[in-house]
């Protein structure tokens, strides 16, 4: 189904909150989420420094009651401070979903091919479905011998009673 014309932003969640009221799902919806509720969710986590030149492993447990979609990933990063924000992200990000088991990546990727800014989130090529009871694990390596103040935040929705 091609895009609406105009000013709308097709990545949104209002937008696929749209098509969905209208029985229209993208083609990667799944089909046991059909006809649930979902509503919109943010699940993150931080890294209060991530150390100079170290790797963290740091888990986000996923609510029993839903499944969650990430559709985009936004990664803030500022000086320990919290007062700088700062424009390089000499990092690397593995993520695993231990609900499946599988790692998202066969390495540790850089953390722009992961996250966006808030200003301009990054827009995952094929959303992933999280299952209910999951945890999300996610390793952030440090490259600079510089401690950061890191945040990653998931953006997406939730699909209520939903069955794998």
């Amino acid at each position: 189904m091609p895009p609406p014309t105009g000013a709308v932003d097709v990545n949104s969640f209002a937008f696929l909150r749209q098509m969905i009221a209208g029985g229209r799902y993208p083609w990667w919806y799944p089909d046991a989420g059909k006809g649930l509720q979902i509503d919109y969710f943010v699940y993150g986590t931080d890294w209060l420094p991530l150390v100079a030149s170290l790797t963290t492993q740091n888990p986000i447990n996923i609510n029993g009651d839903s499944a969650f979609v990430i559709l985009s990933g936004v990664l803030t990063e500022t000086a320990t401070n919290n007062t700088t924000f700062l424009a390089l992200s000499p990092l690397l990000f593995q993520i695993q979903d231990t609900g499946s088991g599988r790692f998202l990546s066969n390495h540790a990727v850089h953390a722009g091919n992961w996250f966006g800014t808030a200003q301009e989130p990054k827009y995952w090529d094929v959303p992933k479905i999280i299952a209910p009871n999951s945890t999300l694990a996610v390793s952030a390596q440090n490259l600079e011998a510089v401690d950061r103040n890191v945040r990653v935040d998931f953006h997406g929705f939730k699909i209520f009673n939903f069955k794998p």
